[in-house]
């Protein structure tokens, strides 16, 4: 019964070391309880723990799921929590595995085992970001959105090399606690074994801290003395979910929508609305098209918002560019859809087709370029080069990577939240956001229907946010990228190392017992 407890409480305060709870400190020692239960268990048993640790804290993460599904689709919700656990349960059922291979008295098996379970977890959060069921949200590294210091060693690794930091701290607690448990002496932790561990988790500290202060002190003189910016004025409309998709309240939110945007006593660079702030599509509605047109015309500024759009008889989830002169200037047709929401994979609709009764309403249609904008003006600033992507396609690390390789200079992230209502998603996605500027070094404006709307600078730190479910108009310069970082120009090669590493551990027994 004990074992259970202790996954459950794991479970627990991952919870609680992710927004909106904030309690990152948790976050260096949720995961011990899990690792002492699994001392000793067979590998059923530590599959089983695993699977309810991840039960929990996807349960308790991911409950704001659960308000916007209709009875019907509730049990896709289920399944989903149940799908993302199995990644616990994998990890737990590997690191068993190898635990039980580990000679018990070798000077390295300190080492190895705190080693195998971070590039093990780390392998199996990438893993959980790929394809179309990919949903990287709530990794453990998540939790340190607010360590500005630690996170700066993401413009390297990206976001797995801090949850790898992370993972690695959790396992030597727990490596000590159970090895030493019956009868703790001081002298045991001066043994061979626990030296090398301590000195590779102090370097390994050492060296993350050390790296974040160096990328601070550099990237910090440049938010405020750099020239290259562009000045974002961010709208937030707040419209009425329960409103927001009847053609009859189109007017009135649009109207809401400008509004906010006459309320600006200067005029910006760009005016920004979130996704979907026009639910009727232009290419169809001649006179709204007109009316759009107008309005941009009179803010003498350009102007991104997002639309549901049909083109050629296809449904996108649009994000348009309108010049001061009302030319549209651009499009970008949202690329990762949300599955079974805006779009349901092929393979489940010839697997289950029931799926097109049980969930209404048109697919999405993906878009297939990583769109990068022109803002022409002023002549004298030169091009200012930016990309838009649209609600959750910001969790995805490696999909923001291709914008800023496409030569976007800033991101600009527009949203519709208020699907979860008064709930910790809003706050989690924004804090997701963090790690996209940093691993980038790219500023991001966000302009979110409900909000959380804000700014995020190259290092990470938000300024100017909104607060959830209130109307505002909010605006700020953002400095345009000017340096290619490691994590832009090679990508995820640390989660392809632990990966690597991953699979040796696991294969290399089988070829010592040949």
């Amino acid at each position: 019964m004990l074992p259970i407890i202790l996954s459950v409480i794991s479970g627990g305060l991952l919870i609680l070391s992710q927004p909106p709870f904030n309690l990152g400190h948790i976050g260096w020692f949720c995961l011990v309880p899990l690792f002492v239960a699994l001392n000793g268990k067979t590998l059923r048993q530590s599959f089983i723990l695993g699977l309810i640790t991840g039960f929990v804290y996807f349960l308790g993460l991911l409950y704001w799921l659960f308000p916007i599904m209709i009875p019907a689709t509730i049990f896709g919700t289920i399944l989903l929590i149940i799908y993302l656990s199995l990644f616990f349960a994998l990890f737990c059922l590997l690191f068993s595995f190898i635990c039980h291979l580990t000679p018990a008295h070798s000077i390295l098996s300190p080492l190895r085992y705190v080693f195998f379970a971070s590039v093990l977890w780390v392998s199996l959060e990438y893993l959980r970001s790929l394809g179309v069921l990919g949903f990287p949200w709530g990794l453990i590294a998540y939790s340190q959105w607010k360590n500005t210091t630690l996170i700066q060693i993401a413009d390297i690794t990206g976001v797995y090399g801090i949850s790898f930091v992370i993972v690695l701290f959790n396992a030597a607690l727990a490596y000590l606690i159970y090895q030493y448990r019956p009868a703790f002496e001081v002298k045991r932790l001066a043994m061979p074994g626990m030296t090398v561990l301590s000195i590779f988790l102090i370097g390994v500290i050492i060296f993350v801290f050390f790296y974040g202060m160096r990328a601070i002190s550099i990237y910090a003189p440049m938010i405020k003395t750099e020239k290259k910016r562009i000045d974002v004025a961010l709208i937030q409309g707040n419209i009425d979910q329960n409103k927001k998709w009847d053609p009859n309240y189109l007017g009135e939110s649009l109207g809401i929508l400008m509004g906010l945007t006459r309320e600006l006593k200067y005029v910006p660079d760009i005016i920004v609305w979130p996704e979907t702030a026009i639910t009727i599509s232009l290419n169809e509605n001649k006179f709204l098209e007109d009316k759009i047109r107008e309005f941009v015309r009179s803010t003498k500024t350009f102007f991104l918002s997002g639309v549901q759009e049909i083109d050629s008889g296809k449904y996108f989830n649009r994000a348009i560019l309108i010049s001061p002169d009302g030319e549209i200037l651009g499009k970008y047709d949202k690329i990762h859809l949300v599955p079974f929401s805006e779009a349901t994979p092929y393979f489940f609709k010839w697997i289950f087709p029931f799926l097109k009764k049980v969930i209404s309403g048109e697919d999405f249609t993906p878009g297939k370029e990583w769109t990068v904008f022109n803002h022409p003006h002023p002549p004298s600033a030169g091009t200012r080069k930016f990309s838009c992507c649209i609600c959750f396609e910001s969790i995805f690390p490696q999909e923001i990577r291709k914008f800023t390789r496409a030569g976007a200079q800033f991101l600009i992230n527009i949203t519709n939240d208020a699907w979860f209502g008064r709930t910790g998603a809003p706050y989690q996605h924004f804090a997701i956001n963090v790690f996209r500027a940093v691993e980038n070094r790219m500023e991001i404006a966000r302009a979110a229907n409900s909000g959380i709307s804000g700014y995020i600078n190259m290092i990470g730190q938000p300024r100017y946010w909104t607060s959830i479910f209130s109307r505002s108009v909010i605006s700020s310069e953002v400095n345009l990228r000017t340096k290619e970082t490691i994590y832009t120009r090679f990508g995820d090669f640390f989660s392809y190392f632990c990966l690597f590493a991953s699979l040796v551990f696991i294969i290399l027994p089988f070829f010592k017992s040949m």
